[in-house]
């Protein structure tokens, strides 16, 4: 909680006004039981001018209260907004910071609601001690100096139910603490499946899952209820219970005075009287304020570890070192290796188990060492060179670590032995701003922002003018729905592109790339969505427009594949074929066995052309769909 406290430094000028300000608005209101006792002994003595003086000292004080409270709660809410506000974009931006396996590692639902739940609860819990934490110990010390001066005696008797409240609270915390914790995972968990159903409700529905669906949000949501419910009726429950032991107090107070008062000489019970009525209820003004600062400190107290548990969870992303570092001295790319890649003996691999978790199944080091497989590498000594002006691909069958090796060179992950270089040097050793400048990756799964279609073609190049863009949606063969829209460049697009077909979202995202115009472009199995057709024409519209352009391709046809400069065959994460496809042909067993899954025995002895949709049979690729009526594609069906 220390760390994410830290935070406040920014915000301190606004803290110290809040604390000024309370501690003013508390010595205000410790001053005016006193004066009410001086104005109750003046009118029963019948002195007027000290009414007078003495009501004018508490019109004084009241006003400055109100001002100073005024005052202290503005400060302080300014204060903890402000600081939620500096969490919450401190957050944001280590969360960008983090890797993939990060972020795997803590949850995309979990994410979401630290930065949100669990920063409003801190926010919450800073809000409230700013407002308390000078008036409370003020207001107990002085509370107590002046009430022991009033009437020291009764004092003594009251005193010791405080020692009850705190033991009371204290066992109360040791009993909601965890209740907290559990409500704080259960709020993921909720989070998790309500993203879950969203996301993959055309999938519940085509396999008629919905009422297991609710059923399992139901069950989740059941459980985050009962043990919300139970952790607020124990607080429900506090408050009432300090309500009546604050009100059994004053009642045992006058009942002290009265016996007091009784047990007096009647002569002297009159002026006894006259001068205690005063005292009895300065002191119960004051006992009062000391009751109501106990209050609050329990109250601060209870909500406290709602907001450690909370504290916890933020501190651990405030805490998370990103596995993918800058370097301390980033080189400068070699211009006369501009747009290259070359992977020179790439060993790669997850990361295995967990510390803990090793240490529970206790296996030693050295064991491990000896009995780990040859196939927990992901990658084993990959080497390539791909350039300027060539169109490189990657195929093998699933699993075998294409995506891995994609992943290698934007360093999303950073490689176990050897080395992946970009423009001549090692990616370990560029700035993430220059790898970002000069790479542009199309991931599978095509994602759009919400928006225009516009403003996601200039994602990457803010600066693109309305030609480029259509220049780059034209190379990506999406001239021809975008154009058939009414608004063109404006048409509207839903959050993650959803009022889009894969095909249209999957051309959108290559034209995003294009209009970046990086010299590597890395296309991560980004034709799947695309018919034959299609796909055929966009390949051939980017080399013949990107010229100059480091293409990498993975893919699962061999189609998209076969004009490629070089093919590179992946078997469990080792290179077993390299090549051009009548090469790999030849050489590659397994290219072979994956082209003959996909094409008849007797493409095998043709030319390539066969990838193009003008030279293809009909038997090996479907007729060509006009772009003007691609609008919902084949696969959009599938």
């Amino acid at each position: 909680m220390k760390k994410v406290l830290s935070l406040l430094k920014p915000h301190r000028v606004t803290l110290i006004f809040s604390i000024l300000f309370a501690t003013v608005n508390t010595v205000m209101q410790l001053l005016l039981p006193s004066y009410t006792k001086n104005i109750q002994t003046s009118i029963v003595n019948y002195d007027m001018p000290g009414i007078w003086r003495f009501g004018g000292y508490m019109i004084a004080f009241t006003l400055i209260g109100i001002v100073t409270s005024i005052a202290n709660t503005y400060f302080s809410t300014k204060t903890s907004v402000g600081y939620s506000i500096t969490l919450r974009n401190f957050i944001f931006g280590k969360v960008s910071h983090l890797s993939q396996s990060d972020i795997d590692k803590i949850g995309v639902s979990s994410l979401v609601t630290r930065t949100t739940n669990d920063i409003n609860r801190v926010h919450d819990i800073v809000l409230s001690t700013l407002k308390s934490l000078v008036p409370i110990p003020i207001m107990l010390v002085g509370g107590l100096v002046m009430a022991f001066r009033t009437n020291p005696e009764v004092l003594k008797i009251a005193l010791w139910i405080i020692p009850v409240l705190l033991v009371v609270v204290g066992v109360l915390m040791v009993i909601i603490m965890p209740m907290y914790s559990k409500m704080q995972k259960l709020v993921d968990k909720v989070n998790q499946i309500l993203r879950e159903k969203i996301s993959g409700i055309r999938v519940i529905r085509a396999f008629n899952r919905t009422q297991y669906e609710d059923e399992r949000f139901a069950a989740t949501n059941k459980n985050l209820t009962g043990i919300s419910l139970k952790a607020t009726r124990i607080m429900a429950g506090l408050m009432p219970f300090l309500t009546v032991v604050l009100y059994s107090l004053i009642c045992i107070v006058i009942y002290v005075s009265i016996i007091h008062v009784n047990d007096l000489d009647p002569s002297t019970q009159s002026a006894e009287i006259t001068e205690t009525i005063p005292k009895l209820n300065a002191f119960i003004a004051y006992f009062s304020l000391i009751i109501s600062s106990v209050i609050s400190v329990i109250s601060i107290i209870a909500s406290i570890p709602q907001a450690l548990i909370s504290g916890r969870r933020v501190k651990v992303i405030m805490d998370a070192v990103p596995e993918i570092t800058e370097p301390e001295n980033p080189v400068s790319p070699e211009e006369a290796h501009r747009g290259e890649v070359e992977f020179r003996n790439v060993t790669f691999q997850y990361k295995p188990v967990p510390k803990e978790e090793k240490k529970k199944k206790r296996v030693k080091k050295k064991e491990a060492e000896e009995e780990k497989p040859e196939s927990m590498f992901t990658l084993h000594d990959v080497s390539f060179v791909s350039r300027p002006g060539e169109m490189t691909a990657i195929i093998g069958v699933t699993g075998s670590g294409k995506t891995t090796l994609m992943n290698l060179i934007p360093r999303l992950y950073d490689v176990n032995e050897g080395e992946v270089r970009v423009a001549g040097v090692d990616v370990r050793q560029l700035s993430s701003e220059e790898i970002e400048k000069r790479i542009a990756v199309i991931p599978q799964q095509a994602f759009l922002f919400s928006g225009t279609i516009a403003d996601n073609v200039r994602y990457g190049n803010p600066d693109a003018t309305d030609a480029e863009v259509w220049r780059a949606i034209e190379i990506a063969q999406a001239k021809a729905f975008v154009a058939a829209m009414p608004e063109g460049l404006e048409s509207f697009v839903s959050q993650a592109g959803k009022n889009y077909s894969g095909g249209q979202k999957q051309r959108l995202a290559i034209a995003r790339a294009v209009a970046k115009g990086a010299e590597i472009m890395l296309f991560d199995d980004s034709f799947s969505a695309l018919d034959l057709a299609t796909d055929a024409r966009l390949r051939a519209s980017l080399k013949e427009n990107l010229t100059d352009t480091n293409i990498i391709i993975v893919a699962q046809r061999v189609g998209t594949v076969i004009n490629a400069d070089r093919i590179i065959v992946l078997d469990n994460g080792c290179v077993v074929g390299q090549g051009t496809h009548k090469e790999l042909l030849k050489t590659c067993d397994l290219y072979r066995e994956i082209v003959v899954t996909q094409m008849s025995e007797e493409a095998l002895e043709e030319d390539d052309t066969s990838a193009d949709p003008e030279n293809a049979s009909p038997e090996e690729t479907p007729p060509v769909i006009p772009e003007e009526t691609d609008g919902k594609e084949a696969e959009d069906d599938a």
